[in-house]
């Protein structure tokens, strides 16, 4: 399994290392919503804090096969180029590939070890959204750089009917920076990570939404305990006057 791949399945709970008594255990949170950033280069990625890093592809579409050095997990964007490219992308180390055009080598699909992502465009017929649930994809990104902050209910609405398109994780492509609040309906709604651009945006900002992330518990699971309302006809008489013949009757076998 990939670096990402695990992770994703992880949001929101803490891993433990260590075990015995010659060892201390050793807890790490995995947030509930990750940070990832595109980068045109390895170089752009220096002092840059996130948890994964995009690199995006080269003139010709291609991805690039230089790794980013001190990022735990990176992976290469590809709408060009050749199978041979991709091969040596993730010879490389990449974690991930993400397919950024229909136009990218079908190689970008093969069955491996590598995960893979893709770009969903803007008005997708509903066979092509099928076609993309049917895909090995991991990951989806969707173009959320027009959200405008603070979300009101009519954006919120706008990305859950997106999100109820798919069944894989979800990654949205941002240009704000959401405060607490909004982290939380984010999260609530279902986005597994915020994507934004290197080159616009300020690396002390995106410091801080990671602090902020942090600090955010998983969503909470409303319990289906709850008191239902009868359907038209059915009896408000309780059961246990059932469960009574039925005892009178096992006496009776007693006896």
């Amino acid at each position: 399994m990939s670096k990402i791949s695990e992770r994703l399945t992880k949001l929101g709970q803490t891993e433990r290392s260590g075990f015995g008594f010659a060892a201390k255990a050793a807890s790490t949170k995995i947030p509930v919503i990750l940070v990832g950033v595109t980068v045109t280069d390895s170089a752009a990625a220096k002092g840059i804090e996130a948890d994964l890093f995009v690199l995006s592809p080269d003139s010709t579409g291609a991805p690039q096969a230089t790794p980013i050095e001190g990022a735990d997990i990176w992976g290469a964007a590809v709408s060009g180029g050749t199978s041979k490219d991709i091969d040596a992308t993730v010879e490389s180390g990449a974690d991930f590939v993400l397919v950024e055009g229909e136009s990218a080598p079908g190689s970008a699909l093969r069955d491996d070890e590598t995960s893979k992502g893709f770009v969903v465009e803007n008005d997708v017929s509903e066979n092509r959204t099928k076609a993309i649930n049917s895909s090995p994809f991991d990951f989806l990104i969707l173009n959320g750089n027009d959200l405008k902050l603070p979300l009101n209910v009519g954006s919120v609405l706008d990305v859950q009917e997106e999100l109820a398109k798919y069944s894989q994780h979800i990654f949205l492509s941002v240009s704000e920076i959401p405060d607490q609040e909004n982290l939380e309906l984010l999260r609530d709604i279902g986005i597994s990570a915020l994507i934004y651009d290197g080159k616009t945006t300020v690396s002390a900002d995106l410091a801080s939404l990671r602090k902020t992330i942090e600090q955010l518990e998983p969503k909470k699971q409303k319990s289906n305990a709850g008191a239902t309302l009868p359907r038209s006809g059915e009896s408000f008489a309780p059961e246990e006057d059932h469960e009574d013949h039925d005892h009178s009757d096992d006496d009776d076998d007693w006896e």
